[in-house]
């Protein structure tokens, strides 16, 4: 007995040093800062997808986690938003082979390959051969930790599966008014707290986790959202109570309604701040097909009516702004998807907010029933070996490196 006290004194020892040596960051006014030194900490990040079927970050099949996380330090990415299923967050202890065989049924592939594919992950990563799918997300954490990599936690679905669309069940709180089955049949309200929570609390023992987005891409169709957005409001606020009961260290990365392109609404009716602390950041989305009208004054007009605003200090909504996916073919890109990026990047470089790429992902162990399906917007290629497109820091040009504060 003498031994199993010192044993669990030692592990609670070390659980306090690494609490202490948490990364906690504020929100103050539009910028975000390191809570113990007030200097600004400026978000350059890239989305790693885990949100799918397998239930574990995509990759794995191609490389140790290791070098994953190397190459986003290497290339001066800080932070990686790192997407999850409440599926997932719900079922921690299923184990990583298990997960596989399921997926299989769920994405509708046979269970051949997909036990193919885990067979390739454990030969990279031999470590799975045990894991549970929490444990997964757990260790990529450690290995971008043990390379200054922070991690936002993104719920991107509630059921484990490709996003977005209105038809994915995957869209709009269930509990919400105007149910629509299509929409919202997987969302379920009580199960996606329980899961914001959990997800929050597994954070305290990852430093590195320095916040977690509520819901990727909220959408609503038919007659959902029909009230002045008040079931926005009220889940939301749930949403950033439950994340708080969780780990109130967080910060919490709150999305708009129209696929995370819309905040406009916050100008006339602001959340309860008392809710976040000094936790709240915002999101949004933008990609080519976001613009409206065909200029780029247009599109950069609709970015700022929508989102941009946010940034303006010492209003009552004035927050980070964290433009949390943009994209673009790595490979040939369109003409119009060229003048995006030139718009886009002029935008993001005369603001300095904070960004994430979609996606880190060369590929997907299976999406929308194609195992290793190809990613043609993934910074890494196909076999996840190197760039994709090598010239992306330069098109990015200073977004990389402005690093304005207060």
């Amino acid at each position: 007995m003498l031994l199993e006290g010192s044993m669990l004194s030692h592990l609670v020892f070390l659980l306090l040093i690494h609490v202490a040596n948490a990364i906690v960051l504020r929100s103050s006014g539009r910028w975000i800062l390191d809570a113990s030194t007030g200097q600004r900490v400026k978000l350059r990040c890239a989305n790693w997808a885990g949100h799918q079927e397998a239930s574990i970050p995509e990759g794995l099949q191609h490389q140790p986690v290791a070098n994953i996380a190397q190459w986003l330090s290497t290339n001066r990415f800080n932070c990686v938003r790192l997407t999850f299923s409440i599926d997932m967050a719900l079922n921690p202890n299923q184990r990583v082979s298990d997960s596989f065989t399921a997926a299989a049924s769920a994405a509708g592939v046979s269970t051949s390959s997909m036990q193919n594919i885990y067979t390739q992950a454990v030969s990279k990563n031999s470590w799975l051969s045990s894991a549970t799918t929490r444990g997964t997300f757990a260790r990529v954490i450690q290995e971008l930790e043990a390379r200054n990599v922070m991690v936002i936690l993104d719920n991107h679905v509630s059921r484990a599966s490709w996003c977005c669309g209105t038809s994915d069940g995957n869209g709009w709180w269930a509990s919400a008014s105007g149910y629509n089955a299509g929409n919202s049949r997987f969302f379920d309200t009580n199960n996606w707290l329980s899961g914001l929570r959990s997800m929050a609390s597994f954070a305290q023992s990852h430093p590195n986790v320095i916040g977690i987005s509520l819901r990727n891409e909220l959408r609503a169709t038919g007659s959902q959202d029909g009230n002045g957005h008040a079931d926005w409001y009220n889940f939301v606020t749930q949403g950033a109570r439950a994340v708080r009961e969780g780990n109130s260290n967080l910060l919490v990365v709150v999305g708009g309604v129209n696929y995370a392109l819309d905040l406009s609404f916050i100008y006339n009716k602001m959340l309860d701040r008392n809710v976040f602390g000094d936790k709240l950041v915002w999101e949004f989305h933008n990609y080519q097909w976001s613009g409206i009208g065909s200029t780029c004054a247009s599109h950069q007009k609709m970015m700022g009516d929508r989102a941009g605003y946010l940034l303006v200090q010492n209003k009552t909504y004035t927050g980070p702004l964290f433009l949390s996916e943009f994209g673009w073919a790595q490979n040939n890109p369109s003409a119009a998807e060229n003048a995006y990026v030139s718009c886009l990047v002029q935008y993001m470089e005369n603001n300095d907010a904070e960004w994430a790429y979609w996606a880190l992902q060369g590929s997907y162990y299976v999406r929308e029933g194609r195992v290793n399906f190809d990613e043609t917007f993934g910074l890494l290629n196909s076999d996840w070996s190197g760039w994709r497109n090598s010239s992306f820091p330069r098109t990015l040009g200073r977004m990389f490196d402005l690093t304005q504060g207060p």
